[in-house]
Order: structure tokens, then C-alpha cells, then sequence
């Protein structure tokens, strides 16, 4: 799963939690948020180096090039 994707079900839990009245079930639905986040995180720690670092590579100077 994208990690954007579990963030997206982090932030519904804790809109969810918001609209509690009940302390508990508060708490469980900031644990489940926070459960997600760290899906998250988790995802974008294993994603292949690849995705991870694309750097631009400087482009050669056509003057030098010339010489």
C-alpha cells in the first residue's frame, strides 16, 4: 500500500476520535491513527533506495565540451 494511502486512513481515525463522546473509544481511534502512521513510515522506509534518492544529474557544459 502507498504510504500516502495510509496516512489518508490516519487521518479518518483521528476525525473519527474527534467526534467521540466516549473516552475509550477516543483512545482507541488515536491508536489506531497512530497505528497507521506508522504503516507509513514503515512503507517509506522499505521502499527501494531507487525511489528513495532520484538526484538530478548536472548537465554537461556544452562549452567545455567543445574545446
Amino acid at each position: 500500500m502507498d504510504p500516502e494511502q495510509y496516512r489518508r486512513n490516519a487521518r479518518r481515525y483521528l476525525a473519527r476520535a474527534r467526534q467521540m463522546t466516549c473516552p475509550e473509544n477516543r483512545a482507541i481511534m488515536i491508536d489506531l491513527a497512530a497505528r497507521w502512521m506508522r504503516l507509513a513510515e514503515r512503507a517509506v522506509a522499505t521502499r527501494p533506495v531507487q525511489q528513495q534518492q532520484q538526484q538530478v544529474q548536472p548537465k554537461k557544459d556544452s562549452k567545455k565540451d567543445k574545446k
